[in-house]
């Protein structure tokens, strides 16, 4: 027993070799078969096939088969095996991969018991709207193959544990089954609206020999491809760009099109070609932040629109600042006063059988039901032909771009005097922890993993446009951000652009254990830890209920903070193998703070900075 035990230390103890510009695991030993000689072979042939460049996952036995496959018949290449310590984490990885990479993702989870781990983060996916395959072990479905755990960790159809948070799920139960399966859900989840598909593959399918060859889709073929984006009709487009056309005041509203680099410059030419005002959804980024029209940030500007478009606003609703108070109910009946609403989106194609996600029923005055770039390429000829038969049209928008010129610059001396007031308040001002980030990396080609949408200084950071911001979990699930800043770093390890995110504590806690497998990968990041100790949206919903029951506010920071201890973020990140500052107190330590945590990602590390902030 004792020899066992010290082979067993021996061999765990070995340096695994490492591919020097991925930093993966390379194999020993492996070489190319001609044909799959079991079932998991032919799946790993298919998934190469497909390009994906990483299989993120956390181990488990039911898929032992696969994962042998991937490695050993594939060479841990095309997908490479990416290890994620929860799987949580590990769906929060393809989440951010997808994102940042605008390419679909893939992950794989262990049966019943990982995919209940990972609900959350599918959920997520889905509402954001990624495309991911999702592939699950399963079984054995065969009894003969069946161990007790095996009863404990498996279920019949197992998808139905995420049917209602995915575009589609399977569980085929032959191998060309699982083939086929995988075919239709790639397709599937590059369809718009887009989001992710579930395939349980049966461990004993995985572990099956194949006694003749098997025949391996050929996925060049456009069957095996997602159709083109769906356009509107003619005459719908052109209902809605009359309608902004003969506006007083329009307003557009960019949402999830802010994931895509490409958006910027048709919603910008759309904006200036109507004149119109601009702002963002409050999780997304589509245009530039100093653009004379763009008037994200100010207060008073739905209330001064007379027509609103919201370009593929997940929640039209809030995008409209609808959920306030009771006035929001006033849309059940006619009123010529409120705003009419164009909303371009898929929004209506997209399930609802079982959650609220979309939120309430939309004011809408017009759908024009299309892929949102698509629309917006439709609208903008529209709009053009318009106005070449509408000559008095460009004095109008004109005069209204200057108006909204100069509310744009009261905006922004607003801002300036709010950076100003709060630039040496102790604890550190969300605002002046912003400014200090940004003015380190403002000259590289950054890309924004997270930011605290609620605390977030609009204006401080200057976006160029659509493609540089990750976005919001979408599902609200905290843990979300580390692996899904994780991931987004993978993509623009790529591609040279430098991935940063700032994260509040409670997330970080949740889902810490990301920063191994940037390290682990050597895949550099910046990660800034927004921390108030305290779970504070819970902790101000705790201080209202108190003050509205006439009961003591004072006692809201119990069961919503993180104190007494404070937890040591800082070591902790350290432990994982990351390069740490902090805890940072004091103001005039951010630029020098920032400064070391930048270079260290440009030579490749992994940089976690905790900086206490104050709680708004």
């Amino acid at each position: 027993m004792a020899r066992a035990a010290r082979a067993k230390t021996k061999r765990q103890s070995k340096p695994a070799r490492k591919n020097a510009a991925t930093a993966v695991e390379a194999p020993v030993k492996t070489r190319k078969r001609n044909r799959p000689e079991y079932g998991s072979d032919a799946v790993a042939e298919l998934l190469s096939r497909y390009g994906f460049e990483y299989a993120f996952l956390n181990p488990g036995s039911s898929y032992r088969g696969l994962q042998d496959s991937l490695v050993n018949y594939n060479a841990n290449q095309t997908p490479k095996v990416v290890l994620g310590l929860h799987e949580d984490v590990v769906v929060a990885l393809a989440q951010g991969y997808a994102t940042a990479s605008g390419k679909p993702a893939l992950c794989i989870l262990h049966n019943l018991v990982g995919l209940l781990h990972g609900a959350m983060g599918v959920f997520n996916l889905y509402c954001a709207g990624q495309p991911a395959l999702i592939l699950g072990g399963s079984g054995p479905s065969d009894i003969d193959l069946r161990g007790s755990v095996d009863y404990l960790h498996s279920a019949n159809t197992q998808g139905e544990v995420v049917r209602s948070i995915v575009k589609w799920d399977d569980e085929a139960t032959t191998v060309d089954g699982v083939l086929d399966s995988i075919v239709r859900g790639y397709k599937i989840a590059n369809t718009g609206p887009k989001g992710p598909v579930y395939i349980a593959f049966d461990s004993g399918l995985q572990e099956q020999e194949l006694d003749k060859p098997i025949t391996v889709h050929d996925i060049d073929q456009s069957q095996f491809q997602a159709p083109p984006p769906p356009a509107a009709r003619d005459d719908v487009v052109d209902q809605a760009a009359d309608m902004l056309m003969k506006a007083r005041y329009p307003l557009i509203i960019g949402g999830r099109l802010g994931y895509a680099p490409d958006a910027t410059k048709p919603i910008k030419a759309l904006v200036e070609l109507l004149g119109a005002a601009y702002r963002d959804d409050r999780t997304f980024v589509c245009m530039p932040t100093a653009h004379k029209q763009n008037l994200t940030g100010a207060r008073d500007v739905l209330g001064k629109a007379d027509v609103i478009l919201a370009i593929d606003c997940a929640d039209v609703r809030a995008a409209l600042g609808g959920y306030r108070g009771k006035d929001w109910q006033a849309y059940k009946t006619a009123d010529s006063s409120r705003p009419k609403v164009i909303d371009l989106s898929l929004n209506e194609m997209a399930d609802r059988t079982w959650h609220r996600v979309g939120g309430a029923m939309p004011d809408t005055a017009l759908q024009v039901l299309a892929d949102p770039m698509t629309g917006l390429e439709q609208l903008i000829a529209a709009v053009r032909k318009k106005r070449r038969s509408t000559k008095a049209f460009a004095d109008r928008a004109a005069r209204r771009v200057r108006s909204i010129a100069r509310d744009k610059a009261a905006l922004v001396k607003a801002q300036d005097a709010l950076l100003k007031k709060r630039w040496d308040e102790n604890p550190i001002s969300p605002q002046r922890m912003v400014a200090e980030l940004w003015a380190q990396v403002r000259r590289k080609p950054w890309y924004l993993t997270l930011r605290n949408h609620r605390s977030w200084p609009e204006g401080v950071w200057k976006f160029d446009g659509a493609g540089q911001y990750m976005g919001h979990s979408s599902g609200g699930g905290l843990g979300h951000g580390p692996g899904a800043s994780v991931g987004a770093a993978f993509a623009c390890r790529s591609d040279g652009r430098f991935p940063l995110g700032i994260i509040g504590d409670g997330d970080f806690l949740m889902g810490m254990s990301a920063v191994w497998t940037a390290v682990h990968y050597k895949v550099p990041l910046l990660l800034v830890i927004n921390n108030n100790t305290s779970w504070y949206n819970d902790e101000e919903h705790q201080f209202n209920v108190a003050k509205m029951r006439g009961r003591p506010p004072e006692n809201a920071y119990i069961g919503t903070t993180t104190r007494d201890p404070e937890v040591d973020l800082a070591k902790v990140s350290e432990a994982h193998g990351a390069t740490v500052w902090g805890p940072i107190t004091e103001p005039g330590d951010l630029k020098r703070t920032f400064a070391s945590a930048v270079k260290c990602v440009e030579d490749g590390g992994v940089a976690v900075v905790d900086v206490r902030t104050s709680n708004l």
